[in-house]
């Protein structure tokens, strides 16, 4: 069963493509999803909707992979009307969210994956 919809992460990143600023955020599964925004320095909730993974991790620590689209419409992720989703690993440790970088995990799926710490 998939988990519907996501929180999102909004934090000062760059496009790696363009360097421009990425300001539509960061689509994530992790804690309770339930269309929470979050910030670095933010506790992540477990309360209030459908949690994922189902069961919180060992002391609340652990990476999950997000996905987000550059705004800008001249960049080189975008392809014909729609941009190329991008990756981004997110570190959460005693559930807060503390740090998030671009890289590439799975190039062309999005499995929103839960990651060891």
């Amino acid at each position: 069963m998939s988990t519907p919809g996501f929180n999102t992460l909004y934090f000062d990143l760059k496009c790696p493509y363009c360097n421009s600023a990425v300001g539509s955020g960061i689509g994530f599964r992790a804690g309770a999803v339930k269309q929470a925004s979050y910030k670095i320095g933010d506790k992540l909730s477990w309360e209030g909707g459908t949690c994922q993974p189902e069961e919180k991790p060992e002391g609340g620590n652990f990476k999950t992979i997000g996905y987000f689209n550059c705004d800008n419409l001249n960049c080189l992720s975008w392809h014909d009307c729609f941009p190329e989703v991008q990756e981004a690993l997110i570190t959460v440790t005693d559930d807060v969210l503390i740090e998030v970088k671009a890289m590439k995990h799975m190039p062309g799926e999005q499995g929103f994956d839960i990651l060891p710490p």
